[in-house]
């Protein structure tokens, strides 16, 4: 299982294991400037997963377009702000100190922390932010943040200015993202990055790289990190396919997992309760029923209302109980924009109404004959596809095709699509009904510029490269969301948002279902002072590159 939900492909998102090594490559990156740190008795290091692979590829270049690379990589390598998940997207500073806007919102600038090294001893400097913050200009193939930025400049040593030819604010928080984490000028000018691995990373994180084999990789606490000293000094990250990380936590050898776990409370936790801990932290987004709004008769609002209220998201969770919630139907989750989200729609899943699916397809002109929709003559066959490796995924599709068929006695064919083939068939339009991953917890404009925005809808058969693959075209959308990315006034964000949510839930391009979560196993036999969800302040997942320094930095031995 991976770890967003189940795991998104995108940007990187993994689960990972942890494996028993007795020999280790003794392979130094980077720097020797690592220390074992304190700890007690058996809390000299911290084992856990980062990805479900059976070798690890010695690849710590971050912008490598290759898709097999070291894990952690966020353990070495920082951004210039923190989001904060636990806050509804609240950009804080890391790397740097400060930031500004200028009055139009087309101009940001950076003010460095000037007490920052790099793990081979050289400080971090302005001309390192605009190498890396230039690459995405320079070479477009590595922008996967998506950045329309025009320039990055210098304006002295610690201080970096970037400009856009538009209002911006909402763009902000992508410079917290793994995708524009800060690279050394002085090691990476002159590399061809789409074929250097950087065997020897650099960076300024709080680990520096103690050993590689291709069975596992071994993370050192540095001494002169900038920050708080973390109290783990050494991790360990083994080699480990999925179905390997239950029985290892459940017997001890792993400290951290990040795996989906179906009625984890009576086969993990209870098996221990004295140190299993199983907890979920929501993303801010969701797992939604798309619906592809090209094809017939997905196109008809009628028709997506009634396919929503013929089903029960709660009733499908309970199939397989891994812990997430029924997602608020506007597409924002509750504990990440519960200060944003209309009271209309506050606390309002997707609830099974028959009465009302009945009403709307009799309203669009639609009955149910052998099992299909049927207007003017012509029938249509019902399809759901799902990502074939996710068995919470399939449990829920039965769910719903059981329920679609009581309550309307439509047959809706349930498809399981290999993983490798499930994204490239979503985002060229391949579908009818699919279930997918919608919002983010980035903000209200980055999670409905991504569902929403008709400048991604392309024609069926092109690639929307993960952008409103549901193929939604409303010219009122569009204005609001212009009207969302000028802004950075709170009350003007929760009125414009209030509008998208109103289209969200009424009109249904897509409907969110499931709450997209991460998913946190833990074993404190060995650790302790790890965060509780919705008090700690910060998410203990790797991908959360601050987040996770943060859990390190609080940890104390249990023993």
């Amino acid at each position: 299982m991976l770890s967003i939900d189940n795991g998104r492909r995108r940007l990187g998102t993994i689960t990972v294991a942890v494996c028993l090594v007795a020999g280790l490559g003794a392979c130094t990156g980077g720097t020797t400037d690592a220390t074992g740190g304190a700890g007690g008795k058996g809390a000299e290091s911290l084992t856990m997963t980062a990805g479900a692979v059976t070798t690890w590829a010695r690849n710590f270049n971050i912008y490598s377009p290759a898709s097999d690379k070291s894990p952690a990589l966020r353990l070495l390598f920082e951004p210039l702000v923190r989001v904060n998940y636990t806050r509804g997207a609240k950009v804080d500073p890391w790397l740097a100190k400060s930031f500004d806007w200028n009055s139009e919102g087309t101009e940001l600038t950076f003010h460095l922390r000037t007490d920052v090294a790099w793990s081979d001893g050289k400080k971090l400097t302005a001309d390192d932010v605009v190498y890396t913050l230039r690459l995405m200009l320079e070479r477009p193939e590595l922008n996967r943040a998506g950045v329309t930025y025009k320039n990055v400049t210098k304006v002295d040593g610690a201080t970096v200015k970037v400009t856009w030819d538009h209002a911006a604010y909402t763009e902000l928080s992508g410079f917290g993202t793994g995708n524009l984490d800060i690279v050394p000028r002085h090691q990476w000018a002159g590399k061809d990055l789409k074929t250097w691995t950087n065997n020897h990373p650099v960076g300024t994180g709080p680990y520096a790289l103690g050993g590689f084999s291709s069975q596992q990789v071994t993370y050192k606490a540095r001494k002169d990190y900038w920050g708080a000293r973390v109290a783990v000094p050494t991790i360990k990250i083994p080699a480990l396919l999925g179905d390997a990380t239950k029985p290892k936590m459940l017997n001890g050898e792993l400290d951290l997992a990040t795996s989906a776990w179906a009625d984890a409370d009576k086969d993990f936790v209870a098996k221990n309760p004295k140190t299993n801990v199983y907890a979920v932290y929501a993303t801010g987004g969701s797992t939604a029923l798309y619906f592809n709004n090209a094809v017939a008769p997905y196109d008809d609002v009628h028709v997506r209302r009634a396919l929503s209220a013929a089903v029960d998201a709660q009733k499908m969770l309970a199939l397989n109980n891994t812990g997430q919630a029924p997602a608020n139907i506007t597409g924002l989750d509750e504990q990440a924009y519960g200060d944003v989200i209309a009271d209309e729609y506050r606390g309002k899943t997707n609830e099974q109404d028959i009465a009302l699916a009945r009403r709307e397809l009799k309203a669009g002109g639609y009955t149910v004959k052998g099992g299909k929709l049927v207007k003017g003559g012509k029938s249509y066959p019902l399809e759901l596809k799902i990502v074939q490796e996710y068995a919470n995924w399939q449990a829920y599709a039965r769910g719903f095709a059981d329920q679609a068929k009581n309550a309307l006695g439509l047959n809706v064919k349930v498809s399981p699509v290999q993983s490798s083939s499930f994204d490239p068939e979503v985002n060229e339009g391949d579908y009818g009904m699919a279930f997918n991953y919608a919002g983010s917890g980035t903000g209200v404009y980055n999670s409905y510029s991504g569902m929403l925005d008709s400048s991604y809808a392309k024609p069926v058969g092109k690639n929307s490269n993960f952008n409103n693959t549901e193929r939604w075209k409303d010219p009122q959308t569009d204005r609001l969301l212009d009207q969302l990315h000028a802004t950075d006034d709170p009350a003007r964000i929760k009125e414009i948002s209030a509008k998208l949510e109103k289209i969200v839930a009424e009109q249904v391009p897509l409907r969110p279902l499931f709450q997209s979560v991460w998913f946190i196993d833990i074993n404190t036999s060995r650790w302790k002072g790890w965060p509780k969800p919705g008090t700690g302040g910060y998410i203990p997942h790797f991908m959360n590159g601050p987040d996770f320094t943060l859990t390190l930095q609080h940890l104390k031995p249990a023993a």
